[in-house]
């Protein structure tokens, strides 16, 4: 059942947490904090942590489908089963972006005060994000493998006489996302009216099986880029705040010196001004002395004439 989620959730208030054996993710789509404060920048964290766990809970999910898909052979089953992943998968993703955008929203600079407590919370819920989207990542290349082991059977079926070269040529075409050549090749040995209509519905299945796989390629390379650009984010992140610190250290370094400095320059400048009165000192001594000297030389001969 296809239907526009976010839409939908956008325009709830109130809503419980499951509806009919869905998850609802309104409560994570509240405005962010301002995340130059504090509290703000916790409450995103705080948010996007729900987000990742939301996150997990629809790869699980998508697991369960997936493993149903290759388990029926009914054709409204595996329909059923294949719209509910296409639609965990988009909703996965469109949280995923919006991870990725707070992301970058609250990563910490040099201008935050309390820069080693954001540099921590940041890491460890990137890292977190990190290890969501390898899951997620994973369960697609997983899929992938299944998918293609399917699709071969299905190729056998329809065509016996199938080489394995061209079996993978076929599920290459799939991977690279070029249409399926070989599948549409199928029935060009099949000559009776029933085998043409066995073929056909193989054919079928075969080509959904196709797309599948392209689906499954085409996601598994977004998050192969998205984990790349989480972990340049984080190795930049922790590079600047390295650059940061070795400079605060530089710093702090640089301030002991100088105060060595100052101290050294008022200890000189208080020897400097002890010398000057030193030498004032003597200066006046010498001065009464010589007047001294003066008076006792020059005073008896002015009194005995």
């Amino acid at each position: 059942m296809n239907v526009d989620r976010m839409q939908d959730l956008n325009s709830r208030t109130q809503q419980p947490a499951v509806n009919n054996g869905r998850y609802e993710m309104r409560p994570l789509l509240a405005t962010p904090s301002d995340p130059t404060s504090m509290q703000g920048f916790l409450d995103n964290v705080s948010q996007i942590q729900d987000m990742i766990k939301t996150i997990n809970d629809n790869v699980q999910r998508v697991q369960t489908h997936q493993s149903a898909m290759l388990q029926t052979a009914d054709a409204a089953e595996l329909g059923r089963h294949r719209g509910q992943v296409e639609q965990l998968t988009d909703d996965t993703q469109q949280l995923m972006s919006r991870v990725k955008k707070q992301l970058k929203d609250i990563e910490p600079t040099s201008r935050h005060s309390d820069l080693a407590v954001r540099k921590n919370q940041f890491a460890s819920v990137t890292k977190s994000f990190m290890d969501a989207i390898e899951r997620h990542r994973t369960t697609a290349l997983d899929f992938q493998r299944s998918e293609a082991k399917q699709m071969e059977r299905q190729i056998r079926i329809a065509n016996p006489a199938a080489t394995e070269h061209e079996i993978e040529q076929a599920i290459a075409q799939a991977e690279e996302g070029r249409p399926a050549v070989f599948a549409q090749q199928l029935l060009q040995s099949v000559s009776q009216d029933q085998r043409r209509y066995d073929a056909q519905n193989t054919l079928d299945a075969v080509q959904e099986r196709h797309n599948d796989i392209r689906r499954l390629a085409k996601s598994v390379q977004e998050l192969t880029d998205l984990f790349q650009e989480m972990q340049f984010l984080l190795e930049n992140q922790a590079k600047v705040l390295g650059e940061i610190e070795v400079n605060s250290y530089d710093v702090v370094q640089n301030l002991e010196e100088g105060e060595k400095h100052i101290g050294h320059a008022i200890s000189s400048a208080k020897a400097t001004r002890r010398k000057k009165w030193i030498c004032f000192g003597i200066f006046v001594t010498i001065i009464v002395i010589v007047v001294i000297v003066v008076v006792v030389k020059f005073v008896p001969k002015n009194n005995g004439q």
